[in-house]
């Protein structure tokens, strides 16, 4: 089995690095899928400490603002592809530093440059569920392309992947500069 691995980090609070590792599995033993992101160095800049009118209770979240990355995955064979999401959940988001969330939605997606929705399906070849043109994904989604109700084959699967961090505004209250964290990954699978 073979992997491909690609890492993109975001900075913010000097440091503010948002991890993610992309993997490519290979499903069939002649068929190597892989993911590439258009962007693999998202900075968030630095995040300043909330000012005093901004809300003083420690559960309020303070969003570092959404950035967008395409995603696309290649196989060399036509087949159903499956992207399947793992990452540290914070109630139905990935977490994001200690308490915070990253919310993440999939749009805009495409199979051989032709528009399709996505679905959430519960294992690979299960049927899928709703479809739409955006999916909120969470920890541990897998997600599939279909038009008109039915997984769609192809050997070329683009989106676009909106991430949206927020943090609890008690988590920057600090002296110190320190770094916040996510870990999330992609796999894609052929069947």
């Amino acid at each position: 089995m073979k992997f491909k691995t690609l890492h993109f980090q975001a900075i913010g609070l000097t440091a503010c690095v948002l991890y993610a590792l992309f993997l490519a599995e290979q499903t069939f033993a002649a068929q190597e899928c892989q993911i590439t992101l258009s962007d693999s160095n998202l900075d968030f800049g630095r995040v300043t400490q909330p000012g005093a009118n901004d809300p003083a209770s420690g559960n309020a979240m303070h969003p570092l603002g959404n950035r967008v990355i395409s995603l696309n995955a290649s196989c060399p064979q036509p087949a159903k592809l499956l992207i399947q999401l793992q990452g540290a959940g914070q109630g139905e988001q990935f977490r994001f530093a200690q308490r915070g969330q990253l919310g993440v939605t999939l749009s805009n997606a495409s199979v051989d440059g032709r528009s399709v929705q996505l679905a959430k399906v519960q294992s690979l070849g299960a049927p899928p569920g709703n479809s739409s043109a955006s999916i909120e994904a969470m920890p541990g989604d897998r997600v599939i392309a279909v038009s008109g109700g039915l997984p769609v084959e192809g050997s070329q699967l683009s989106m676009q992947v909106e991430l949206k961090p927020q943090v609890p505004v008690a988590e920057l209250r600090t002296r110190d500069t320190k770094n916040l964290e996510a870990n999330l990954s992609f796999q894609i699978n052929s069947y």
